[in-house]
């Protein structure tokens, strides 16, 4: 009995010892990722997803002066940083190939500037930091996403689409662009840029719907291209700050008259986009009706 009693109290002495042993241990580190995320082009219009990032995030990251102009209120009491706007300026060119001293030294300034907003990066996320880069729209056209290839491939990475300016000014619009009665192309582009291949003269020339980013894109040059692609009564459409209900405003006219009814001068640079195609009017009406093939070539 006595051997009994030793050998039941010795095993119930190791069970408290290991529990407190594994009591004892701290927790493991939570893993380090960093996140590339998309806020929509209006306040409300943020996902689930990127709420849900931005809540388990410990550093915010932005373009400089965005916190202040549109997420002041995701952005309280987390650590923050920011880049500068011309983070993108002289990427995918070799510095040493720069003839001008001025352009090589800025380029040089970027590419250092990049390389340490990565480092900074990766050893945050080393140290099993979130960091959640937030950008306006959907980040995956014309975003920022030089992050995802100047990181090292050891840094965990993930997207979280929003809802873009494209998706937005589409919804403003009433009107879904693919629906171009006989065509069903849709051309997401902007402006024309020396060396670029695909020039929008080019894409002009299929007919298809036509959406352009208007980032810097001078007006009557594109109208006059337009003008040699799409008859005069083709309708256009500019929709400014999509999504936003209180600042979103939707201008309609045609290749022929845009340049003399709208007052385009006056749209917001950065925020607005210009649609082009029969979507505008023809709604979901299709040149062939979605007629059975086998009941069409009976007539």
């Amino acid at each position: 009995m006595t051997i009994f009693t030793t050998a039941r109290n010795m095993a119930v002495l190791l069970l408290i010892c290991a529990s407190g042993l594994l009591t004892a241990q701290p927790a493991a580190p939570s893993p380090g990722k960093f996140y590339i995320v998309g806020m929509g082009t209006a306040p409300d219009l943020i996902t689930l997803r990127a709420q849900r990032i931005i809540a388990k995030a410990d550093v915010l990251l932005a373009e400089e002066g965005a916190f202040g102009a549109m997420w002041a209120d995701v952005a309280r009491g987390k650590e923050t940083w920011e880049y500068p706007r011309n983070l993108r300026q002289y990427y995918g060119i070799d510095p040493k190939t720069l003839r001008d001293p001025q352009q090589r030294s800025q380029a040089e300034g970027v590419d250092k500037t990049r390389h340490q907003l990565m480092d900074k990066i990766a050893s945050a996320v080393s140290a099993g930091k979130v960091v959640a880069c937030l950008q306006s729209g959907d980040p995956m056209m014309y975003g920022m996403t030089l992050f995802l290839e100047l990181l090292p491939p050891s840094v965990p990475t993930e997207v979280v689409p929003g809802i873009g300016a494209f998706q937005a000014a589409s919804a403003a619009l009433k009107a879904s662009p693919p629906y171009g009665y006989d065509t069903s192309g849709v051309i997401l582009t902007m402006g024309d840029w020396p060396g670029r291949v695909d020039g929008n003269e080019k894409l002009m020339a299929s007919g298809s719907t036509m959406a352009f980013y208007m980032m810097g894109i001078d007006y009557a040059s594109l109208f006059a291209q337009l003008q040699r692609f799409y008859p005069a009564g083709t309708p256009a459409a500019a929709v400014s700050d999509a999504g936003d209900a209180t600042q979103q405003r939707v201008i309609r006219s045609t290749v022929g008259r845009f340049l003399q009814e709208v007052d385009y001068k006056k749209l917001p640079q950065d925020r607005h986009m210009l649609f082009v195609g029969k979507f505008l009017t023809a709604g979901q009406a299709r040149k062939d009706a979605l007629v059975p093939r086998n009941m069409a070539d009976s007539k």
